[in-house]
C-alpha cells in the first residue's frame, strides 16, 4: 500500500512538472505616453514648450508641457521560461519603432547680437535589454500575470536639431540648422507589467497589458552631425572637429564652463504604455497530453 501510495504521488509530481514547465516566446506592439517628470535640458531650455523673452536681455515666460524620450510606438520580443504554474523568468527587448518628436522655443535671443527665435526639435532612439520576475495565476483559457524586471540600455541616445530663425525686420530671414546625436551613460531603469493572456488554441496565446518604465540616463557626449542653412547642407565642414563634440560631465566645475564642456543632466524617457501581441509555446502542453489520455480511458469505459 505504501509503495502504491508512493507510486502515485511521484507520477502527480511530475505530471505537475510536465504541465508547468514551459519555454515561451512572444512578440507585441504598443503604444507609450509619457510619465510626469523633467521639462527642461541642462541649459534651461524647455523639452517640449516655449520661453519667450519680453526683450533679449529681459523678463522670461516659460509654458512648459510633459514628454519623455521613450514616447511613441514600441516593438517588443522577449522569450520566457515558467518554472511551475506560478514563477518564471522572462527577457525581452524593448525598441522604439517611432519615436514622438519635441519642439522647445525660446523667442527672442540675441544671436551673434540679431534677436532670433530658437528651435529645439529633438527625438529619442532607445533599445532595452530586459529581464524579468514572471508572476502568474494558474487558468486554462485566462491567466492574469505581473511582470517586474530591470532595464538595461543597448542603445539609448537623443537626435537634437538646434534650429536658429532671424526674426522679421532685422533683413532677409535665413534659417541654420545644427544636428546632434546626443549619447547617454550607461544607466539602468525599472519596469513594470500587469496583464493578462488569453488561450486562441494549446500552442497560440494573445496577451495584453499595462506597462511602466522609470529610466533617466545621463548625457554623456553630443556630437555634430549636420549643418545646414536655409535648407542646404554642406557646411559641416567648415566647423572644426573640436567644435562638433560637447562633452557633460558629472563632475563639472566652473573651470571649464564654455558650450563644449557642459555639467550632465538627465534624459527623460520613464513612461506609461498600452501594448499587446501573441505568445506563442515552444514546448508541449502537458496538461493538454494527459487531460487527452483520461478522455480516451473513459471513453474506453
Amino acid at each position: 500500500m505504501k509503495k502504491l501510495l508512493l507510486l502515485c504521488t511521484a507520477t502527480l509530481a511530475l505530471q505537475s512538472i510536465s504541465y508547468a514547465q514551459q519555454l515561451y516566446t512572444r512578440i507585441g506592439l504598443g503604444y507609450a505616453i509619457p510619465q510626469a517628470g523633467q521639462t527642461m535640458d541642462g541649459t534651461a531650455t524647455p523639452y517640449n514648450g516655449s520661453a519667450v523673452n519680453s526683450s533679449p536681455a529681459g523678463n522670461t515666460t516659460y509654458s512648459l508641457k510633459n514628454m519623455s524620450f521613450g514616447a511613441g510606438v514600441h516593438g517588443d520580443l522577449g522569450f520566457g521560461y515558467m518554472f511551475n504554474k506560478h514563477v518564471g523568468i522572462d527577457v525581452s527587448l524593448d525598441f522604439l519603432l517611432s519615436a514622438k518628436q519635441y519642439t522647445g522655443t525660446i523667442g527672442n535671443v540675441l544671436v551673434d547680437s540679431v534677436p532670433s527665435n530658437v528651435n529645439m526639435n529633438q527625438k529619442g532612439k532607445c533599445t532595452l535589454f530586459i529581464p524579468a520576475l514572471v508572476l502568474q495565476s494558474d487558468g486554462e483559457k485566462m491567466n492574469l500575470y505581473t511582470r517586474v524586471g530591470i532595464a538595461l540600455p543597448l542603445r539609448s541616445r537623443v537626435t537634437w536639431d538646434e534650429v536658429y530663425v532671424n526674426l522679421p525686420g532685422t533683413g532677409a530671414t535665413e534659417v541654420v540648422d545644427f544636428t546632434w546625436e546626443i549619447k547617454n551613460k550607461l544607466s539602468l531603469g525599472l519596469t513594470a507589467a500587469v496583464g493578462a493572456k488569453f488561450a486562441v488554441n494549446n500552442k497560440m496565446k494573445f496577451w495584453c497589458e499595462m506597462g511602466f518604465l522609470s529610466f533617466a540616463p545621463y548625457a554623456k557626449e553630443a556630437n555634430l552631425t549636420e549643418v545646414s542653412v536655409n535648407g542646404q547642407g554642406g557646411y559641416l565642414n567648415q566647423i572644426s572637429s573640436a567644435q562638433r563634440v560637447i562633452t557633460y560631465s558629472t563632475a563639472f566645475t566652473g573651470r571649464t564652463n564654455d558650450f563644449f564642456h557642459q555639467p550632465a543632466y538627465s534624459q527623460p524617457f520613464s513612461n506609461f504604455s498600452i501594448n499587446a501581441g501573441l505568445s506563442f509555446d515552444l514546448q508541449n502542453n502537458g496538461r493538454g497530453r494527459q487531460r487527452g489520455k483520461n478522455d480516451v480511458k473513459s471513453r474506453r469505459r
